[in-house]
């Protein structure tokens, strides 16, 4: 199990809990607006800067009882092959578990929420369906299984009892003509929430390029929330 950084206290990243965050390096998709290069890029990770999982574990034990949960995000927490493992203990120390995925490794999501490990999801659905690749970027996968492999664990989500979000980033291109159209393809679900594109001064987008491109702008975002909000639950994170 590698573990990149930890953030020992969060309010905004576990609804409704007190968490810790734990980063994962390393990811199978280069999304072009994502701004955590350092942990997708394999030539900007850098492979001795890791903090040992038992170091954490300990640290998540001493936080115990102040903390509600974790939050397992990335890069894609699902390449690791320890994950499981590691959520063992975690449950172990009392506390939930909420996991960030973009969905690509549907076999361990069904296995995470088949073992109870999991009580949260935050599922990311990156583009309407006509034009994920355009926007998720596959790697060593084809179109068609990067899309059928987001389908398959939205279906697990859906089918199963584990309380999830779906959330979009309104990365550059995106219209608020594809927002609804992908609110229409993951529609029903608890919670959709449309998240505004950042990019960090300080950290380096995937494709740099994507930087300078304008995107839906809060307001922008809030119309379209009002909008689709006939078809699930939306939210805007600004």
């Amino acid at each position: 199990m590698e573990i990149a950084a930890v953030q020992w206290t969060s309010l905004q990243d576990y609804p409704d809990r007190v968490a810790a965050v734990v980063w994962t390096p390393g990811c199978n998709l280069r999304c072009p607006f994502c701004y955590n290069a350092e942990l997708v890029l394999p030539e900007f990770r850098a492979p001795g800067r890791r903090i040992p999982a038992r170091e954490v574990l300990r640290g998540l034990r001493a936080r115990s009882s102040f903390l509600d949960g974790v939050v397992f995000t990335g890069g894609e927490p699902t390449l690791q092959p320890g994950l499981a493992d590691f959520l063992r203990e975690v449950r172990e120390a009392s506390l939930e578990v909420k996991l960030d995925t973009n969905g690509t490794r549907p076999p361990v999501l069904e296995q995470l929420l088949g073992e109870h490990l999991v009580d949260y999801v935050a599922l990311d659905i990156k583009a309407p369906q006509d034009r994920y690749s355009l926007y998720a970027r596959p790697v060593e996968m084809s179109e068609q299984a990067l899309l059928s492999r987001v389908e398959g664990s939205l279906s697990l989500l859906r089918e199963g009892t584990v309380d999830y979000e779906l959330r979009t980033t309104a990365a550059p291109g995106l219209t608020a003509g594809d927002l609804e159209a992908i609110a229409r393809w993951v529609a029903p679900a608890p919670r959709y929430f449309l998240q505004l594109f950042v990019s960090p001064p300080a950290s380096r987008l995937i494709d740099e390029r994507t930087r300078g491109r304008p995107a839906l702008a809060a307001d922008d975002l809030r119309k379209v929330g009002i909008s689709l909000g006939r078809l699930l639950p939306t939210y805007i994170r600004a």
